[in-house]
C-alpha cells in the first residue's frame, strides 16, 4: 500500500512536472496550479504515511513551502549562470577565460548553497517532527526523487515520434 502510493505520488509528479515544463513557456499561472498540486499532494502522502497531527501538518507545509520557494529562485539562478557558461563554450568562438573563470566559480559555490537547502531542510524538520518521523520523511522524499528522476532519465532517452520532431516527448 505504502509503495503504491509512492508509485502513485511519483507519476503524479513526474506527469505534472513535464507538463509544467511545457507550459512554463505558454501558461505560467497553470505551470505553478501544477506544482502546487503536486505540492499539496505530497503534503497529503506526509500527513498520512508520517502519522502528522493537524499542528504537525501545517508547520511542515509551512517550512516546506518557504525551502520549496528558495529553491525554485536557486534553480532559475543556475540556469542563467549555465546559459552563460554555455554562450562563453560555444563552439568557434574564443571564450572570455576571466569569464569562464567567474561563472565555473558562481556555479559551484551556488551548488554548495543549494545543497546546503537540504540541510536547512532537515534542521527545520527536526523541529517539527520526532526522528522517527524525520527519518521516514527523509526515505519518502529521497524514494520519490529517485523515482522521478528514473522517469525524467527515461523519458529523455525515448527517440522522438513521426509527429515531434525535435522535441522530447
Amino acid at each position: 500500500m505504502r509503495y503504491r502510493g509512492l508509485m502513485m505520488l511519483a507519476a503524479v509528479a513526474v506527469l505534472t512536472s513535464r507538463a509544467a515544463a511545457q507550459d512554463t513557456l505558454n501558461d505560467p499561472v497553470r505551470a505553478e496550479r501544477l506544482r502546487q498540486q503536486i505540492e499539496l499532494r505530497f503534503g497529503e502522502r506526509l500527513r498520512e504515511e508520517l502519522g502528522l497531527s493537524d499542528e504537525q501538518s501545517i508547520k511542515v507545509r509551512v517550512a516546506l513551502s518557504g525551502l520549496a520557494t528558495r529553491r525554485r529562485g536557486m534553480e532559475q539562478d543556475e540556469r542563467r549562470m549555465r546559459q552563460a557558461l554555455a554562450f562563453q563554450l560555444r563552439p568557434g568562438v574564443a571564450a572570455n577565460a576571466d569569464s569562464v573563470a567567474k561563472l565555473v566559480d558562481a556555479l559551484t559555490n551556488h551548488r554548495v548553497a543549494y545543497a546546503q537547502t537540504f540541510k536547512d531542510e532537515m534542521r527545520e524538520l527536526s523541529a517539527i517532527l520526532n526522528p522517527v518521523q524525520r527519518g521516514q520523511y527523509l526515505m519518502m522524499r529521497d524514494r520519490l526523487m529517485q523515482r522521478v528522476q528514473e522517469l525524467q532519465q527515461g523519458r529523455q532517452q525515448v527517440p522522438a515520434g513521426p509527429f515531434r520532431p525535435n522535441r522530447r516527448p
